[in-house]
């Protein structure tokens, strides 16, 4: 018996891959599920930077009543899913305006809002997804642990998305989940650093990077 142990320890499957798995939505369903609604989404059909005077840091703030609309408009739909004192990301110094927001009854379960950041120097498009609830959703991470989607986790991967390589980059937070997709994942990253910089080593909140989606 005490051999068959050793035999088990040494060959065995890892401690964190043995137990039970965690209850929960994979996070892979959430991927698909704003994969599909940023393949859905139609832009407008007038342009909203027209009379906007270019992008600057206090575009989104400015007095362009169609931009404080949007900006506004997005502030409710966050409001309503995640509740009061949630705003969207300002990314006017990474050249990207709020074009628009959405509110998604069903992102793999969950509700969210759908935020569409456009630049209007290269006409990039940055969809920014923040989903209720991120400990609902599970995956492995770079340890092959399977845990919930911890405040602090942030995740980076490349995501095909029909014939486009898009970049992602998921990241967890205390009340919620927020999702980036990009033309690539330098845009992803440098979007994902904009809404919570990357954490230098003595930070105590987890960090995750290329962990497998489950």
């Amino acid at each position: 018996m005490v051999a068959a142990s050793v035999l088990f320890g040494v060959y065995g499957p890892r401690m964190q891959q043995r137990g039970v798995r965690l209850a929960g939505t994979p996070l892979a369903d959430l991927i698909k599920a704003v994969s599909r609604s940023a393949a859905s989404y139609s832009a407008p059909r007038f342009d909203r930077f027209e009379d906007s005077g270019g992008a600057s840091d206090g575009a989104e703030e400015s007095g362009d009543p169609r931009r404080t609309g949007v900006v506004r408009t997005a502030i409710e739909d966050m409001e309503e899913v995640l509740g009061p004192g949630v705003e969207p990301p300002k990314l006017a110094t990474r050249d990207l305006l709020l074009v628009g927001s959405a509110i998604e009854r069903n992102l793999a379960g969950a509700g969210g809002v759908r935020l569409v950041y456009e630049s209007e120097r290269s006409g990039d498009r940055v969809f920014v997804f923040e989903v209720h609830d991120a400990m609902q959703f599970t995956h492995f991470d770079s340890l092959g642990r399977y845990l919930p989607l911890l405040s602090g986790t942030r995740i980076e991967e490349e995501l095909e998305l029909g014939p486009a390589r898009l970049g992602l980059v998921i990241l967890g937070f205390d009340d919620r989940a927020t999702v980036i997709i990009a033309i690539d994942v330098e845009t992803a990253a440098e979007v994902a650093d904009a809404i919570r910089p990357i954490l230098r080593p003595g930070d105590s909140s987890p960090e995750s990077t290329g962990s497998e989606l489950s």
